[in-house]
């Protein structure tokens, strides 16, 4: 998939999420998992996100019978992936390196977290 440079909305975000959780899915199933209910107005307007999404590029739509069942085209971690870099771009000149140091001064990592970062920083080379 090409690198995508559009970033999407906060219920965007949660329809991919679904997506990403349960698979292939309908509208009426996207809708209750973020909304916990559904009406007709909440159908549209999550079938109007997932053409927005679709024509990013990251949802696809497969017809089985009467119903429509999308299904997220990016893995989660691509995704996060292209999110980081879109952040790195537009606030570190592109490099990721300042992006992940600002992380790590300004989150609090548990000795597990320390110790898997190291792990990785070890194996780099």
């Amino acid at each position: 998939m090409s690198k995508q440079t559009r970033a999407v909305s906060d219920t965007e975000f949660a329809i991919l999420n679904v997506l990403w959780d349960r698979g292939s899915s309908t509208v009426r199933e996207i809708v209750e998992a973020v909304y916990k209910e559904h009406t007709h107005s909440l159908h549209a307007s999550v079938k109007s996100l997932l053409e927005r999404l679709a024509a990013k590029g990251y949802v696809s739509c497969e017809r089985r019978g009467a119903a429509h069942f999308f299904l997220a085209t990016v893995e989660r971690e691509s995704f996060v992936a292209q999110e980081l870099q879109l952040l790195a771009d537009s606030n570190f000149g592109g490099s990721l390196a300042p992006l992940l140091l600002t992380l790590v001064d300004n989150v609090k990592l548990s000795g597990k977290d320390r110790k898997t970062i190291q792990r990785i920083i070890d194996k780099i080379d």
